[in-house]
This record gives structure tokens, C-alpha cells and sequence, in this order.
């Protein structure tokens, strides 16, 4: 979901983890709730469903910005890296080269839909004329071979995986080029955000058990094995019953997480390395530690966490459990089940309620082993609930059943 977010004093220097937690308390409280907003990868590919060169996705760019009146494209070093369509959404460049296609926050389902229908028609359109494909499959192997795109951000990540990882990082790097996912996000209300919080991370566990997918097998055998924490949900905070408590849960993380690039308003690119200013890659809490975390630095930090759901930087809950779909109808089938459980409170507060006496650890356990057990469906996660219990409660808000996607590997539906 495209959004602009201003801070109110970028530079402010944090001194403290209880001045980081009532920032983050600050982006809930703030949010009136309701929007509902959707971030879609799509491979573009020419015929032979090969990845095409940035030279190639700048074009698709540039001729999706002429569909769309006072469209504003975001330049690199004078070239197009992405686009802002005023009241649609913004469209931007992947590290493969795949386009991503993010709506405006949406006042609902309905809106969501119709402009999701825009954005993916002015893209077909754009691929028909350069003679190209549209391709929404979760992971396409041919990606693998993608080129590097030029942008800076991407640049600096590569360069920080590499110094962390070695040769591992190839495999890193190699499944952000060959992914595609689907994000709902949504405005998480006050009062309710840890509700709303719990009860999407219940959702986003339900889908990743339900099903298993090339593209999850792929960010399993990577960056779950590297970075297992930055891919782990928060499990601790289904028993917090209070913003303060989620929010206490989300800082332990975040002040754990490596910044590899910052954003630096000096470079035409918009970003720099942490390890050029630093000397080395800092972690949020080593930058609090030696008082060199601003609010700019900490906002940005947001959004490199790759939990589910992640708290974002502009105070959305955003969610990164599915893979991309083909179609906007499978798309509004995931976006439809996130919207009914943060927005519908009878519906979240019953799938609470139903699930407030499992365990985490237990949930945990499932989550992470969910590759290597075929009956995982059947295992255990405590209060007299398994599994399949926790999946058919989500998944009896699915008002269709989308067709399987590509890629698709073990489906379990209830």
C-alpha cells in the first residue's frame, strides 16, 4: 500500500528503548483504521519467459506512466526506477526486475478491487505492446539468472549479504531476483492494533501451514536457514494483551535487526551503506547504544524486517505470507480474509478467543518444521487445538476458493 510518510523531525536522536517504543505507539494511536491496501510482485518476462533487462523494465515503466495523467516517475541517476500515480498507487522496480504494483490505502474492498483492476489492465496493456508477458507465479527458476537492477538500495544489501555471507549469499540474493509475493496491508485502529495484530499473525501462520509453495520452499531453504529470527512471527506477542505488550515484543526484535543501508538525501540515489558511514553494518541496537539512531534511520529499519505481520514505518500492519496470484479475483480472495480480520471485530475476536489457550512455543515449532512433516496438519499446538484447526477457522472466511497457482506443490484445504 503506497503511502507518503513525513516524519516530524527525521534527525531526532533516540537515547533510549522506551523512547523507540512510544514512537511506535505513537504511528498506532494515530491511525484513524479502516484502509486496506495491497503491494502485488509480478514477473514481466518476454516471450520465451525469460527475465527481461532493465533497460527493457524501464520501458515498461515509462509507458505505464503515460497511461496515467500526471504520473511521476522516480528516477536513479536520470533513470526510471519507478513510478507515482496520484490517487491509484505507485509502481517500482524489484531486485530481479519484477514490477510491483502498490495501491493507495483504500477505504474499502471495493475501491481496493477497482483499483487493483487499473493498475494490473494498464500493465497488460504495457506488456502487449513491447511484446511481453505477465507472469503472477510465486517463483520462476529463470529469475535465478536475472541481471542486478541499479538501484541503489538493492545495491548496498547485496553488498551487505555478501560481507555477512560469502558464497552463501548468492542464494540469498538469487531468491529475492526468482520470489514474487502479495502483501495486504491495513491500518491497525488504536485501541485494537493488538488485537488486530495477534489475529493477523494467526492468519499469516494458518496460510504459510496450509500450504506449501516453490517460493516458500525457496525463502525456507534460504533466508529462514541464515536469518531464522527476521523470518520468525513474533509468536511471544499472541499472549500480550495490550499495545504496550506487542509493541514490547516488535522493539526486542528490531533493536537485534543489521541496517545495511540508510537513507542519505546527499546521493542521487536516495541511499547509502551503513558499513561506509559506520565502518562496519550496525544493528538498531548498537546504533541506540552509541547515539546514532535518528528517527529517519529507525523509521527506515521497519521496513527491512521480513516478520509477519510487519509494522511498517508509516504505522500499517503489513502481511507477507502469500505468493503472488495470477488473477486480481485471487488476489481480493487473500485481501477480502485480511480485511474481515482487522476490520471485522466480532469475526478477530472469536478466532482470538477460540485460540487464547495455545501455546506459542508449540505454534512456533509447527511453523518451523513445517516442510519436514507431512502430518502437520495434525500436530499438536496446545489447548486441545491442532493445526487443521487454527487453518479451517481462517480459511472459512475465504468466500471462494481460488484456483491453485502455479507452483503450488502440497495444498491442504480444509
Amino acid at each position: 500500500m503506497s503511502r507518503v510518510y513525513h516524519s516530524a523531525d527525521p534527525n531526532h536522536i533516540f537515547t533510549s528503548r522506551l523512547e523507540i517504543e512510544e514512537h511506535l505507539l505513537a504511528k498506532i494511536s494515530g491511525n484513524a483504521g479502516g484502509k486496506v491496501g495491497t503491494e502485488l510482485e509480478l514477473f514481466v518476462t518476454g516471450r520465451e519467459g525469460l527475465p527481461i533487462t532493465f533497460d527493457q523494465v524501464e520501458m515498461v515503466l515509462e509507458h505505464m506512466a503515460g497511461q496515467f495523467p500526471g504520473a511521476v516517475p522516480a528516477t536513479e541517476k536520470g533513470r526510471i526506477v519507478g513510478v507515482s500515480i496520484p490517487d491509484v498507487g505507485d509502481i517500482c522496480l524489484e531486485p530481479g526486475g519484477q514490477v510491483e504494483l502498490s495501491t493507495k490505502p483504500c477505504k474499502d474492498i471495493q475501491e481496493l478491487e477497482s483499483v487493483n483492476i487499473l493498475m494490473r489492465a494498464a500493465l497488460e496493456k504495457t506488456a502487449a505492446f513491447l511484446d511481453l508477458k505477465v507472469e503472477g507465479s510465486g517463483h520462476m527458476p529463470s529469475f535465478l539468472d536475472a541481471e542486478d537492477m541499479p538501484r541503489s538500495r538493492f545495491a548496498a544489501y547485496c553488498e551487505y549479504l555478501r560481507g555477512v555471507h560469502g558464497k552463501k549469499a548468492d542464494d540469498l540474493i538469487d531468491t529475492m531476483k526468482s520470489c514474487c509475493g502479495l502483501q495486504v496491508n491495513v491500518d491497525p485502529m488504536g485501541s485494537e492494533f493488538h488485537e488486530i495484530y495477534r489475529a493477523l499473525m494467526l492468519v499469516d501462520v494458518a496460510n504459510a501451514l496450509s500450504e506449501r509453495t516453490e517460493r516458500q520452499e525457496r525463502l525456507h531453504e534460504t533466508y529462514a536457514k541464515l536469518v531464522p529470527a527476521q523470518m520468525t512471527p513474533l509468536f511471544e506477542a499472541l499472549k500480550a494483551g495490550s499495545n504496550e505488550g506487542v509493541v514490547s515484543c516488535i522493539a526486542d526484535r528490531l533493536l537485534t535487526l543489521k541496517v545495511p543501508f540508510m537513507p542519505d538525501t546527499s546521493s542521487p540515489e536516495g541511499f547509502k551503506s551503513t558499513a561506509s558511514v559506520f565502518g562496519a553494518t550496525p544493528t538498531v541496537g548498537e546504533l541506540l547504544r552509541n547515539g546514532a539512531l535518528t528517527t529517519e534511520i529507525l523509521d527506515n529499519s521497519l521496513s527491512l524486517q521480513l516478520m509477519m505481520p510487519n509494522l511498517r514505518r508509516h504505522g500499517v500492519l503489513e502481511t507477507r505470507a502469500p505468493d503472488s496470484p495470477q488473477t486480481t479475483e485471487a488476489l481480493m480472495v487473500t485481501a477480502e480474509q485480511y480485511h474481515r480480520f482487522a476490520y471485522d471485530a466480532a469475526a478477530r475476536r472469536q478466532l482470538l478467543e477460540d485460540f487464547s489457550d495455545i501455546s506459542p512455543q508449540l505454534l512456533k515449532e509447527a511453523f518451523l518444521e513445517r516442510f519436514d512433516d507431512a502430518a502437520i496438519l495434525g500436530r499438536d499446538i496446545g489447548g486441545g487445538k491442532a493445526v487443521n484447526d487454527l487453518v479451517s477457522a481462517v480459511q472459512k472466511y475465504q468466500a471462494v476458493t481460488p484456483k491453485p497457482q502455479a507452483g503450488i506443490t502440497r495444498q491442504f484445504r480444509i
